[in-house]
C-alpha cells in the first residue's frame, strides 16, 4: 500500500508540473550523488534490482535536466577548493555486478552519463557473490522446508512462505555481520550445503570485465575485499579489508588513488582513518539530510548520495524535482522538538 500510494503521488507530481515547476524555481548548487547495485528485474539474494527500463528512462532524464559529472570531477572540485558545477549529478553502483557492465553500460553510453562502480575486490578473483548475497540466495531458494540453527533460535525454523525466508535472512545477516570473513564463510559454505543450495559464480564482474569497463569512459572505485560491514567488525578485520581491496585495485587495475565506499555505509572515525591512511581519494558518509555535495558542507571523505529509486522515471523526477525531499527535512526539523 505504502508503495502504491508513493507511485500515485510521484505521478500526480510530474502530471500537475509540480517537478517542472521544481526545476525553474529551485537554483541547485553542487552535486547530486546517485547510486545503484543490480540492473535487473528480479530481487536475487534479496538485494532489489533495478529494471534496465527503468534505468534507461532515468538515464534519459537525468542527461536532459542535470550536468553529469564523473565522480573523480566533484572530487578534484572540492580538493582544488572550487564549487562543483550548479544542478550536477555523478551516478554510482556499488558491488560490482555483471549486469552493470552488460545491461547499464550500453544505457550509460547511449546518454553519455560517465559512471563509477564500486567492486568487492574478492569477488572479481573468485566470481562469487558478496556475502550478504550469498546469504540471501541459500535463503530464498532452498528447498529445505525445516531448519535448525542458533541464528534462529532452539525451535525448528519453518521455511513456509516468503516471509518466514525473508526473516530467517535477517536474523543470519545480523549475527554474521560482526564476525570476521573466515568464520562467515566457514557458515555460509556449511549452509549452503545443509540447505542444498548451489550458488551461482557468474553474477559478478571479473577483473576484465573491470578493464572493460574503464575502456568504455567509466571509473572504478573501491568496496572492500570481502564486503565486510567495516564498522561492525574487528578493527583489525576492518584494516585488513581496506588494505587489501587498496592492493587488488592498484596491482589488477593500476588504480593509485581510487574511489571508496562503505558497504552497507557502515563505519566509525577509525574506519574512516583507514581509508584515508590506504590512499583511497574520496569516501561517502550517510547523511539523509544532506542532498547536494558543495564546498561549504562536503569534502572527499564526507560525500553523501541518495539512492536510484526501483521504480519508474516519475519516482525519480519526482524525488529529485518536487517536493518530497522538502517535505522530509521538514519533517525531521519538527519531529526532535515534538520528542522533547
Amino acid at each position: 500500500m505504502k508503495e502504491r500510494l508513493r507511485d500515485l503521488a510521484s505521478r500526480g507530481i510530474v502530471i500537475a508540473g509540480l517537478s517542472a515547476l521544481g526545476r525553474e524555481m529551485k537554483r541547485h548548487e553542487g552535486t547530486l550523488i546517485l547510486y545503484g547495485h543490480r540492473v535487473a528485474d528480479d530481487d536475487e539474494g534479496y538485494l532489489q534490482g533495478l529494471s534496465p527500463q527503468w534505468l534507461d528512462a532515468q538515464m534519459a532524464y537525468l542527461a536532459r535536466h542535470y550536468e553529469v559529472i564523473a565522480l573523480s570531477t566533484l572530487v578534484a572540485c572540492l580538493e582544488q577548493g572550487r564549487q562543483p558545477p550548479r544542478r550536477s549529478v555523478v551516478v554510482t553502483f556499488d558491488d560490482g555486478f555483471r549486469d552493470n557492465l552488460e545491461r547499464a553500460l550500453p544505457i550509460l553510453e547511449r546518454h553519455r552519463i560517465p559512471a563509477t562502480v564500486f567492486v568487492v575486490t574478492r569477488s572479481l578473483t573468485t566470481g562469487e557473490l558478496p556475502w550478504s548475497e550469498r546469504l540471501g540466495v541459500i535463503l530464498q531458494t532452498t528447498p529445505v522446508s525445516e531448519f535448525m540453527h542458533p541464528c534462529l533460535g532452539e525451535e525448528p525454523w519453518q521455511f513456509s512462505d516468503e516471509r518466514s525466508r525473508h526473516v530467517a535472512y535477517l536474523h543470519f545477516k545480523h549475527a554474521l555481520a560482526v564476525m570476521e570473513r573466515e568464520s562467515r564463510d566457514a557458515i555460509l559454505e556449511a549452509l549452503a550445503e545443509q540447505l542444498e543450495v548451489l550458488l551461482p559464480d557468474n553474477r559478478m564482474l571479473d577483473w576484465a570485465g573491470a578493464r572493460q569497463w574503464l575502456a568504455g569512459g567509466g571509473e572504478v572505485g573501491g568496496h572492500g575485499y570481502s564486503h565486510a560491514l567495516l564498522g561492525r567488525v574487528p578493527i583489525t578485520e576492518a584494516h585488513a579489508e581496506i588494505r587489501r581491496c587498496k592492493k587488488d585495485l592498484e596491482a589488477c587495475l593500476g588504480l593509485e588513488r581510487p574511489a571508496f565506499c562503505l558497504p552497507g555505509g557502515s563505519h566509525d572515525t577509525a574506519v574512516l582513518e583507514a581509508v584515508k591512511a590506504q590512499g583511497f581519494r574520496s569516501c561517502f558518509v550517510p547523511n539523509i539530510r544532506k542532498r547536494y555535495n558543495t564546498l561549504m558542507n562536503a569534502d572527499p571523505f564526507t560525500l553523501s548520495r541518495v539512492g536510484l529509486p526501483n521504480a519508474p522515471r516519475h519516482h525519480l523526477e519526482a524525488e529529485l524535482d518536487g517536493p518530497f525531499h522538502f517535505m522530509r527535512q521538514a519533517y525531521h526539523r519538527l519531529v526532535p522538538s515534538v520528542r522533547v
